[in-house]
C-alpha cells in the first residue's frame, strides 16, 4: 500500500469519526465519568472526605454556635445543615480541579483530545462523576443531621433540596474546571484551592445572619450566590417564603455554569 492508498484510507476513517452530536456527547461523557468514579473509589483521602468532613464542620459550628444563635432567636440546626451541604459541595468541586489538573500533568488530556470522542465528554465526564461523589456526601450529611433534629417540612422539599444542591454542584465543578485549565500544575491547584471557596463561603449568610456582619460588608454578603443558594435551601428546608432567594439563586447560578462551561471548552481546546 502507498502513501495515496493510506491517506485515502485514513481520510476514509476519519469520516467514520463521530465527534459531535448530543447522542455521542452523552455516552463519551458516561465513559469518562466510569473511569473517574473507578479513580475515585479507589482513593483513600476522597472516601474519608466523603464521609467525615460534612460530619466534622456539621458537629464544630453547631457546639460552637448554636446556644449563640439561639439568643437571636434561631433553630441553629435548621439553620446550619444548608450551608454545610454547601461547603461540602465545595469540597467535592475542589477535588474535581486536582483530578482534572493531574489529567493535563500526566497527559491523559491531550489523549483524549486525540481520540475520536465528543469534546464536550471531558467536562461532562468529570462533572457526572462529581455529582454521584456530591450525592453520596448529601445523603451522609443529612442521615447524621437527623440524628440532631434536623427535618424536612415535605418529600417534595427534599427532592427540591437535592435539585437545587446538583445544581450548585455542576456550577462549582465547571468553575474549578476553568481554574484547573488555567493553572494546569496539580500542585499549584491543590494550593491555591481555597481562594475561590473561602471568601464566597464566609463571607455569606450561611453560618451566619447579614446583621451579624459590618454594616459596610452587609449588601456584599447579601448578594453573592452561596448567600442566595443557602437562603433559598433553607427556606426548602423550613416551609417559608422560596420565591426571592430561589429565583437569584437560579440566576446566578446558571449565568455561571454557562460561562464557566463556554471558557472550559475553550480551554481544553488549547490543552497541548
Amino acid at each position: 500500500m502507498n502513501s495515496a492508498d493510506f491517506r485515502s484510507k485514513a481520510q476514509s476513517l476519519v469520516k467514520l469519526r463521530h465527534e459531535s452530536g448530543i447522542n455521542r456527547a452523552i455516552s463519551d461523557s458516561l465513559l469518562i465519568a466510569w473511569r473517574n468514579l473507578i479513580r475515585l473509589s479507589r482513593t483513600p483521602a476522597v472516601i474519608v472526605s466523603v464521609l467525615l468532613f460534612p460530619i466534622l464542620f456539621f458537629s464544630g459550628f453547631l457546639l460552637a454556635f448554636e446556644r449563640l444563635m439561639s439568643f437571636q432567636g434561631i433553630d441553629y440546626v435548621q439553620y446550619l445543615v444548608p450551608i454545610i451541604t454547601l461547603q461540602a459541595m465545595f469540597f467535592t468541586a475542589m477535588g474535581s480541579a486536582v483530578t482534572l489538573a493531574k489529567d493535563i500533568k500526566t497527559g491523559m488530556l491531550q489523549r483524549c483530545r486525540a481520540m475520536p470522542i465528543s469534546r464536550a465528554a471531558v467536562l461532562g465526564g468529570l462533572i457526572l462523576a462529581y455529582l454521584v461523589r456530591a450525592i453520596a456526601a448529601t445523603i451522609i450529611l443529612l442521615t447524621f443531621a437527623h440524628l440532631y433534629g434536623f427535618r424536612f417540612q415535605t418529600f417534595i422539599a427534599v427532592l427540591g433540596y437535592l435539585a437545587l444542591t446538583l445544581l450548585f454542584t455542576t456550577t462549582a465543578v465547571a468553575g474549578y474546571a476553568v481554574f484547573a485549565l488555567v493553572l494546569r500544575q496539580p500542585d499549584l491547584v491543590n494550593s491555591l484551592l481555597i481562594v475561590p471557596y473561602a471568601p464566597l463561603l464566609l463571607l455569606s449568610t450561611g453560618f451566619s445572619p447579614a446583621e451579624n456582619f459590618p454594616q459596610w460588608l452587609q449588601p456584599i454578603v447579601q448578594v453573592q450566590p452561596v448567600s442566595y443558594t443557602a437562603a433559598a435551601l433553607r427556606a426548602l428546608v423550613n416551609g417559608t417564603e422560596l420565591l426571592v432567594p430561589l429565583f437569584w439563586s437560579l440566576v446566578w447560578l446558571i449565568g455561571l455554569l454557562v460561562a464557566f462551561g463556554l471558557i472550559a471548552v475553550r480551554l481544553y481546546q488549547r490543552v497541548s
